[in-house]
């Protein structure tokens, strides 16, 4: 992983997600929100958040450590509260900060999530069969992992959709197969079916499901679970 320190005016955008966390003992948050406004000296952000954290706003000695993601990377820096509107409007107002740090991300953090989707994949002709109800076996902001009763070879273009991933909604996309792994179970032989997102989906998409991809780890961890290092979308990964 590597940093380097860039000017915020080239990073920072409208309509940016943007997640805000804090280190000091006694006010502790960990919120997402969107980036409403850039002014030249503040940033609006729309927070989602339940009434009482909205209205719980930090003073002014509080750093607030915030986070937006771009391609392969996150952009991390330190800023401090100014003020809120009122409660109808959601959005609290921080200190714009002069640079950002650029953490270069050496592969996309993988969860374990199951999930219902649904899948198309290739048939004798190449054409796309019907969707069918299946199973997400994890995720990434680059990749994902689902369940099939069948091989599907490697290179191919599958359609997915996933409904109700958390801070995305539904995740609606073509994908390419990268890896497909034999699993033995009770029943018999399942796949796992690796597919690559990247270059898949627009920026916003993108740093939408990292978005997700993040608050599906901080519950898994919150679970006492320790994160599995698994990449499906490469050949020579682990399985």
């Amino acid at each position: 992983m590597t940093t380097e320190t860039m000017p915020a005016k080239e990073v920072l955008q409208e309509e940016q997600f943007i997640h805000i966390t804090t280190s000091n003992e006694d006010y502790r948050l960990d919120l997402h929100g969107i980036i409403a406004e850039i002014s030249l000296r503040y940033l609006a952000i729309h927070i989602d958040c339940v009434p009482e954290t909205f209205l719980n706003v930090p003073t002014d000695d509080v750093a607030l450590e915030c986070a937006v993601t771009g391609n392969g990377c996150v952009y991390r820096f330190t800023t401090s509260f100014r003020s809120s509107s009122v409660l109808e409007e959601m959005t609290w107002y921080l200190e714009k900060p002069d640079t950002v740090e650029r953490v270069q991300m050496r592969r996309f953090v993988r969860v374990p999530i199951a999930l219902p989707m649904l899948v198309k994949i290739p048939g004798r002709y190449g054409n796309l069969r019907n969707a069918t109800i299946t199973t997400l076996v994890d995720i990434s902001g680059g990749g994902l992992c689902f369940a099939c009763n069948e091989e599907v070879p490697l290179q191919s273009r599958v359609a997915i959709a996933i409904p109700g991933l958390p801070l995305y909604g539904t995740l609606k996309t073509d994908a390419i197969v990268e890896r497909c792994t034999p699993i033995e179970v009770p029943a018999g032989t399942v796949y796992h079916i690796g597919v690559s997102l990247e270059d898949r989906l627009t920026l916003r998409q993108q740093d939408k499901l990292v978005q997700s991809v993040f608050y599906l780890q901080r519950d898994y961890l919150k679970k006492g679970l320790r994160m599995p290092h698994l990449d499906h979308t490469h050949p020579n990964s682990e399985n």
